[in-house]
């Protein structure tokens, strides 16, 4: 009788936490993160009926690890994808990308060619010069205020980590808590669930690897190994500004009251804003130099042209002097483009830094990588300032004040150029659409050949020309070549102004770019000039029959304002390879590839992204498989719980009844 109470007693207590598994299942079966539980009954090794009854989570631990690292890579490929999508559209759209922009732009120009003395043709070249400012404007703030987001977004990512780092650090410390005592029980194993809940959520912002300790406790890694929760603590992660670049952030981890800043990769979410920032800061660093790289050409060959007022043209666009990040405390940086030396500038940023006996380097950067290019010594201070300039890179720096050891100064040529780009030209008259030179001839000529200009390319400093900035006016120099002579051999005979001369062209040019053909002497092949685009900053040809003793000559092109000569040269440059790169493009070229690049990029990340979305489905469902409550299970369970229950009741029914008969047939 006492066997059959033990053994009915242990099976209604066993059914009892079985039924009890089983209606919590049920309840919980659309609850975010629950994980299906189960009991395992052990054999009772002392007496008969039911032994120990444990109840236990049900979960793939390879597929939740697998999960971990899928909602890594998806959280990664959006974030990614989420800076760059409009930027890729705005570009590429015919209404707010360049490519359509260019095109008119030049389209005004060939336009105001047709009849260059027309007014209504240079408004409306006016007219494109505008509204391309406008659209490079606007392009360069859609792509700052995007990087500035992915910024934002950088640092709300790393505040969400912190915080689910504090809560899974919390957790752990009630889970170890109720070990022992409690670890039995349905609200234990429920905080377990809450605990990987907090869990696969960071696994979406920052890739991470767990390790599950005996006790209950989940120790969590960064996917590098840095640690960031242990069962004493939890790490804090924060985004700082450089101290050079304050839209430039570094990751940088404390725990126990050092910090470490991280130089990998750290995955998820934040790293993915971190490359998406990284890129559009790049794009707005190439959109800047093809458009200083155009507009410096613009701006030269314009003041290479007279203007219908009998000036010499102004430039077209402008850009105020840069300010310059730096350390120092005795000095300040500003950075401005050298004229004429668009072509040179690149997209890259470049560090300064000072040592002893004013010594300087320069290094050129590109992302987390520096290189050595130049050093020297910083040239005296002129009225307080000292001033270095970098031809080959197109661009010069201004110091007041003198830098102290060690002081550093980050320079970013392109990176603001598109937001501050401005249009100086005022009037369409100052449109120098005309040659500001011409070319004449002796009217005792024998022969009939005919001179042509083949073009002014600069009137800026270091050329043939002198500009009067109060009056706007242009003379040649006396050193400018402006007299041809065919001597007794048929040879061209350049001189200058007071009739010294320059150099000889051979007969046997055939009178074809004289000037970039010009040598010493008839018998010294060595040239001139090693450049004739830079001085005299033009060159001419005289096709034709020539006769020993013919003149020719150069001279201002007062009055000259039917010409379309300079117009024509202006343009030409959107045919010039005039941006800087691997092989040097055209503004078009570049900005289609610049468009191009952004596509490619987010094709790739979509491409990835559905990959890494597909590949999670499958750990989802692998991990729902065992931890998913499934109804028509848990429905089958409970009814078979609620037999064994009532089955083993009969039992202790049936020792009850027994248990009476004894005590009645002993009275």
């Amino acid at each position: 009788m006492a066997d059959l109470l033990t053994i009915g007693t242990s099976g209604v207590l066993t059914h009892q936490t079985l039924l009890q598994t089983t209606s919590n299942n049920i309840s919980n079966v659309n609850t975010k993160g629950y994980s299906r539980q189960d009991n395992i009954v052990y054999t009772n090794q002392t007496d008969q009926g039911t032994g120990v009854t444990m109840t236990r989570r049900v979960i793939n631990e390879y597929a939740e690890r697998e999960l971990l690292r899928d909602n890594a890579s998806v959280g990664y490929y959006s974030a990614k994808m989420d800076g760059l999508s409009s930027i890729d559209q705005i570009m590429s759209d015919k209404s707010t990308g360049l490519s359509s922009s260019i095109t008119d732009l030049f389209g005004c120009i060939q336009s105001a060619n047709t009849n260059p003395t027309s007014v209504a043709n240079r408004n409306e070249l006016m007219g494109c010069i505008s509204n391309f400012n406008n659209r490079i404007n606007n392009l360069g703030s859609n792509i700052q205020q995007q990087y500035l987001t992915a910024n934002e977004k950088i640092c709300e990512t790393v505040d969400k980590i912190n915080q689910l780092l504090k809560g899974i650090h919390t957790m752990n410390g009630s889970i170890l808590s109720a070990t022992g005592q409690h670890e039995n029980s349905a609200s234990y194993l429920q905080m377990l669930d809450e605990r990987d809940s907090l869990i696969t959520e960071l696994s979406s912002y920052i890739d991470i690897k767990t390790v599950q300790l005996d006790s209950g406790v989940v120790n969590v890694n960064m996917i590098s190994g840095q640690t960031l929760v242990l069962g004493d603590g939890c790490a804090e992660l924060s985004a700082e500004p450089s101290l050079l670049d304050n839209a430039n952030y570094s990751l940088r981890l404390s725990y126990g009251g050092g910090y470490t800043t991280l130089q990998t990769s750290v995955g998820g979410e934040l790293q993915g804003y971190f490359d998406s920032c990284n890129q559009l800061k790049d794009l707005q660093r190439e959109l800047g130099q093809m458009v200083w790289a155009l507009s410096d050409k613009l701006n030269v060959q314009n003041n290479a042209g007279m203007t219908l007022v009998n000036t010499v043209g102004s430039d077209i666009y402008g850009l105020p002097e840069i300010m310059v990040s730096g350390t120092s405390s005795t000095s300040t940086m500003t950075m401005s483009f050298i004229e004429g030396k668009g072509s040179n500038v690149t997209a890259n940023d470049y560090l300064i830094t000072f040592g002893d006996a004013d010594t300087y380097e320069v290094y050129e950067v590109i992302g987390d990588k520096y290189t050595k290019i130049k050093d020297g010594v910083l040239p005296a201070a002129v009225a307080g300032r000292h001033e270095l300039e970098f031809e080959d890179l197109g661009f010069k720096v201004k110091l007041n004040g003198t830098p102290a050891n060690h002081d550093q100064f980050l320079v970013q040529p392109t990176m603001d150029v598109a937001i501050n780009l401005k249009t100086v030209i005022n009037k369409p008259e100052d449109l120098g659409l005309a040659s500001v030179v011409r070319g004449n001839q002796d009217a005792n000529n024998m022969g009939n050949a005919v001179f042509k200009l083949n073009g002014v390319t600069s009137t800026i400093t270091g050329s043939a020309f002198d500009i009067d900035p109060t009056q706007n006016t242009i003379t040649l120099k006396d050193t400018a070549p402006v007299n041809i002579y065919i001597n007794a051999n048929g040879n061209y005979e350049v001189q200058d102004k007071g009739g010294n001369v320059i150099g000889i062209a051979l007969a046997n040019t055939n009178g074809a770019n004289i000037l970039a053909n010009l040598q010493v002497s008839e018998t010294d092949a060595t040239k001139v000039y090693a450049d004739v685009n830079t001085f005299p900053g033009y060159d001419f040809s005289i096709t034709g029959t020539i006769h020993k003793g013919d003149k020719y000559f150069v001279e201002i092109n007062t009055n000259g304002s039917a010409d379309n000569s300079n117009g024509i040269l202006l343009q030409n440059i959107e045919q010039a390879k005039i941006v800087k790169d691997t092989i040097n493009k055209t503004a078009t070229e570049f900005y289609s590839g610049m468009v191009s690049e952004v596509g490619t990029v987010l094709q790739i990340s979509q491409i990835n992204y559905d990959a890494a979305n597909a590949k999670r489905e499958q750990s989802e469902l692998l991990a729902l498989s065992s931890k998913g409550v499934e109804l028509n299970e848990e429905a089958a369970n409970l009814v078979k719980f609620q037999q064994c229950y009532a089955a083993c009741a009969k039992v202790i029914n049936a020792a009850q009844t027994i248990f009476d008969s004894l005590i009645s047939a002993i009275h």
